[in-house]
């Protein structure tokens, strides 16, 4: 999974890419434990594409987006938002709204 900035987040929405979105950060121990597994689900799903986005590096957008507690995992279709949830759920939940894609 990249490490990106919000910025190119959008771009990716922006060319229709079907979007994994990892709001996390460093200090955050669920943040941590998530990651690897998403890494798998990411190995499962190669028409999506697997980012993630550190909330202290781009606060502005965080905000924009009303993400108060980390990890929030947010899936798009290009534009769309599909799912958003927050807390590291199990990888089935994420299984789930991936297949829909």
């Amino acid at each position: 999974m990249e490490n990106v900035t919000a910025e190119r987040v959008k771009e990716l929405q922006a060319q229709g890419k079907k979007v994994l979105v990892d709001y996390w950060a460093k200090w955050c121990g669920p943040c941590k434990a998530l990651i690897p597994r998403l890494e798998n689900l990411e190995t499962q799903y190669p028409n999506i594409t697997f980012v993630k986005v550190d909330v202290d590096e781009n606060q502005s957008e965080a905000v924009g987006l009303g993400i108060r507690s980390v990890p929030t995992i947010m899936i798009y279709n290009g534009e769309t938002l599909v799912n958003r949830s927050v807390g590291a759920n199990t990888d089935d939940v994420y299984k789930k709204i991936l297949d829909t894609l």
